[in-house]
C-alpha cells in the first residue's frame, strides 16, 4: 500500500516537472517571437504612416471583420512600407502627375511616399518655409544721408525715406487755402496774427515742444477754414487747439485749468472741453500730418547742417515768422521749410547754401524756393519794428543764441529772376 502511494507521488512529480518544462518552452518561444518584433534601432525610429491599403484593413478589423494578418518578417528585415506602383498616366496628360494644389492634397501625396513619417513631413515643410527667398527692396534713388545713424534705432533709417515720401504725398490733403479767411464774417487775418502771436508766448511760458506749436497753428487754420467763428470765441479756438496739440505731442501736457488760467478765466473748463469735442469732430480726429517742423528737420540733415546750432536756430526763427503772416499760407509747408533753410544758409555765409542733397530730398530746386525765400527775408526785415514781436523777442534770448539779431541777407531781395 505504501509502495503504491509512493509510486503515485513520483508520477505526479514527473508530470509537474514535464509541465514546467513545457511552460518554459512555450515562454521561450513567445519571447523569441517578441524578440523578432523588438523595437527598431534609433536610426529606424519614426512615426511611419501606413499606406491606404493597410489603413483600410485596420479599419475593417475594428468594425468586427477579422483582417488577414501579414506574414511575420524575419528579424533582419528593414521596417519599411512598400508603395505600390502608380498606374500609368492617361494619354495626352503628360508623363508626370499634376502637382497637389490644396493642403489636403499635399498631405495625401506626402503620406503616399514610401517611408515618409509625420516628423519628416513637418521638417520638410518648415525647411521649405524658411528657405523662401524674400524680395530685395530696390535701392533708394535719393542720396544716402543716414549712413551715420545706421546703429541708432531712434533714427529709423530703414523707413525714414518712406515716411517723408508719405508726408509729401498727403501734404496737399491737409493744406488750407491762403484766402480762407474771406469766408469768415467776424474775424480777419489781423486777428489771426494776434492770436498766433499770443500762442507763441503761451507756448514759451509752458515750455512745450516745438512740434506742439506747429500742430496748434495747423489745427486752428483747418478749423477756421471749415467753421465760422465769432470774434469772442477766436481765443477759445486757439486755447483748445493748443490743448489738443499738447495731448498729442507732449509727455506731460498742461491741464485744462492751466488754459483756463492763461486765458484770464475768459472761458470755463466746460467751454474748453465742449470746443474740444466740436473741433476734433470737425477735423475727423486727423492729427497725424506733416508740419514745417518735420520737413525742416529732414532738410537740415540733407544739408549737413543738423549739428550747426546757428543754422538750426535761424531756420526755426524764419519758420515761426512765417506762421504769423497769413499770406505765407500760399506756400506749402515743405516749400516754407526749404526756403527758411536756404535763407539761413545764405545769411550765415555758408559755402554751399543749397546743396544737391537738399534739393533731392526737399523736392525743390534753388530756383523754385527763391520767391518764398524773398518773402521770408522781407518778414525778417520787418520783425524788429513790427507790432507783433513775440517771435522776435523769443529768439532774442541767449537760450536761442540771440539769432533774431542776425544781419538780414538783403542780397536775396536784390536778385533778379534770372534763376526762375
Amino acid at each position: 500500500m505504501a509502495f503504491a502511494v509512493r509510486t503515485q507521488q513520483e508520477e505526479n512529480a514527473v508530470l509537474v516537472k514535464d509541465g514546467k518544462a513545457s511552460l518554459n518552452a512555450k515562454t521561450g518561444q513567445s519571447l523569441l517571437q517578441q524578440g523578432s518584433k523588438r523595437r527598431a534601432p534609433l536610426g529606424d525610429m519614426s512615426n511611419l504612416v501606413a499606406p491606404l491599403g493597410n489603413r483600410t484593413a485596420t479599419a475593417t478589423a475594428k468594425d468586427g471583420v477579422k483582417a488577414a494578418e501579414p506574414p511575420a518578417k524575419p528579424r533582419s528585415a528593414t521596417v519599411r512600407q512598400v508603395q505600390p506602383a502608380l498606374p500609368p498616366s492617361a494619354p495626352g496628360t503628360g508623363s508626370t502627375a499634376a502637382a497637389p494644389r490644396t493642403r489636403s492634397q499635399t498631405a495625401l501625396a506626402a503620406r503616399q511616399q514610401p517611408g515618409m513619417s509625420m516628423s519628416s513631413l513637418l521638417q520638410s515643410r518648415s525647411e521649405a518655409a524658411v528657405t523662401i527667398k524674400t524680395a530685395v527692396p530696390p535701392a533708394s534713388p535719393l542720396p544716402d544721408i543716414d549712413s551715420e545713424d545706421r546703429n541708432n534705432p531712434l533714427a529709423e533709417t530703414e523707413y525714414v525715406n518712406d515716411i517723408y515720401s508719405y508726408y509729401r504725398r498727403i501734404e496737399p490733403k491737409y493744406r488750407v487755402s491762403s484766402t480762407y479767411m474771406t469766408s469768415q464774417a467776424d474775424i480777419n487775418d489781423k486777428m489771426r496774427a494776434i492770436l498766433v502771436d499770443w500762442l507763441v508766448e503761451v507756448h514759451l511760458k509752458f515750455k512745450l515742444m516745438p512740434e506742439t506749436l506747429y500742430l496748434t497753428i495747423n489745427v486752428i487754420d483747418r478749423y477756421l477754414e471749415q467753421k465760422p467763428v465769432t470774434r469772442r470765441n477766436l481765443q477759445l479756438v486757439g486755447v483748445t487747439a493748443m490743448l489738443i496739440a499738447c495731448k498729442y505731442e507732449e509727455i506731460w501736457a498742461p491741464e485744462v485749468r492751466d488754459f483756463v488760467y492763461i486765458s484770464d478765466k475768459a472761458y470755463s473748463r466746460e467751454h474748453i472741453l465742449a470746443m474740444e469735442k466740436v473741433m476734433l469732430s470737425t477735423l475727423h480726429f486727423n492729427l497725424t500730418l506733416p508740419t514745417p517742423y518735420n520737413f525742416l528737420a529732414r532738410n537740415l540733415k540733407a544739408a549737413g547742417a543738423h549739428l550747426d546750432k546757428q543754422v538750426t536756430m535761424l531756420a526755426s526763427y524764419l519758420s515761426e515768422l512765417a506762421m504769423i503772416d497769413a499770406t505765407m499760407l500760399k506756400h506749402s509747408y515743405s516749400m516754407t521749410a526749404a526756403a527758411a533753410l536756404y535763407v539761413a544758409m545764405r545769411s550765415l555765409d555758408k559755402a554751399v547754401p543749397y546743396p544737391k542733397a537738399l534739393a533731392r530730398h526737399s523736392g525743390y530746386t534753388e530756383e523754385a524756393v527763391l520767391p518764398c525765400a524773398k518773402q521770408l527775408v522781407a518778414l525778417m526785415q520787418k520783425a524788429p519794428t513790427a507790432s507783433l514781436t513775440a517771435v522776435f523777442k523769443k529768439y532774442s534770448h541767449t537760450k536761442f543764441l540771440e539769432i533774431s539779431k542776425t544781419a538780414v541777407c538783403t542780397a536775396i531781395l536784390e536778385e533778379d529772376n534770372e534763376l526762375l
